[in-house]
């Protein structure tokens, strides 16, 4: 993502906490947040980066090799938690009790990003469209 190949708004970002860089395809808390978008922003990325722990903490509840170091060359692990995803998809196609998740909200189409190719561009952009009321 770093390369630009597959980086960027149009490709999907990331989300990380204030020890990483905002950068156009990981994007940050706002640390002081200036207006109502902006906390609005920082509420969403808190509550979406918790629901993606929660969903890693039931894997790795259900697969204890996902819970502590996995010491194997990355290509490996990388088929690991994708066998583990595709056996919890499974898991769940067959019944077994799983937290009630909320329905998916429908987001009309979006125009592509066409802003500075930076991380604080790009959060701007994400903070003004989807944040802001109008």
């Amino acid at each position: 993502m770093e390369d630009g190949d597959k980086g960027g708004f149009d490709h999907g970002i990331l989300l990380g906490d204030s020890g990483y860089a905002c950068r156009p395809f990981l994007l940050t808390l706002y640390l002081n947040p200036q207006n109502d978008a902006q906390e609005r922003f920082n509420r969403a990325h808190g509550q979406t980066r918790s629901q993606i722990e929660r969903a890693f903490g039931r894997l790795k509840r259900r697969f204890h090799v996902l819970h502590s170091e996995v010491r194997m060359k990355p290509p490996r692990v990388c088929r690991i938690v994708i066998a583990c995803a595709v056996l919890h998809n499974i898991c769940i196609t067959l019944g077994e009790p799983e937290d009630e998740d909320e329905p998916d909200q429908d987001q009309p189409p979006q125009p592509p990003y066409q802003g500075q190719q930076d991380g604080r561009g790009v959060r701007e952009y994400v903070t003004r469209h989807y944040f802001s009321r109008a």
